[in-house]
């Protein structure tokens, strides 16, 4: 039995993205206060803080705590708990925070796997493997790029062999009644 694990590269990937994110929504809530200020100076002169302003900061705080619970807290535990397993005759997926899910699909019944690679996956760890089969589909994320070829080398290996069996057990193609 072969393990791989998610890419830990992906995750410092999705962090910087979505703290560069939360940035721009930041400084575009500010832009919207500033231009409801232009608009509206009667409103915003007095000193108290206004419906709109409590509104934007409220906002931006929750953007904030968001970006502190999911990315900083929840991505990383389910990276710890994603595992990918083949054996010689099972495709094994594992994952949960929370709740463990567990998900069994028998090489023999992938019809075909597909290899998604985003931009720069070599160094990104963005690299997912969707595999199907009658009824169903897996999927592998956040692999690296040398793990994903690997499993597709071996899953390959596995269906070639299981279609040459088939297509020798079918003769020339030619039933017989």
């Amino acid at each position: 039995m072969k393990k791989y694990y998610a890419d830990r590269r992906s995750l410092n990937i999705l962090r910087v993205i979505t703290f560069i994110l939360l940035i721009v929504i930041a400084i575009g809530l500010k832009y919207l206060l500033y231009r409801l200020e232009l608009m509206f100076p009667d409103y915003f002169k007095t000193e108290e803080s206004t419906v709109p302003e409590i509104v934007i900061w409220t906002v931006m705080a929750l953007a904030a705590a968001i970006y502190i619970l999911y990315i900083l807290i929840f991505l990383p535990l389910w990276y710890n708990s994603a595992k990918y397993c083949i054996t010689d005759t099972d495709l094994i997926s594992v994952s949960g925070v929370f709740f463990k899910s567990t998900h069994y699909m028998k090489i023999s019944a992938v019809q075909y796997a597909t290899l998604i690679s985003a931009p720069l996956a070599k160094h990104s760890g963005f690299n997912f493997i969707v595999f199907s089969a009658h009824g169903g589909r897996m999927t592998f994320i956040f692999i690296s790029k040398k793990d994903a070829e690997e499993i597709m080398t071996s899953v390959r290996k596995h269906t070639t062999s299981n279609t040459e069996i088939s297509e020798n057990n079918c003769g020339n193609g030619v039933g017989k009644a």
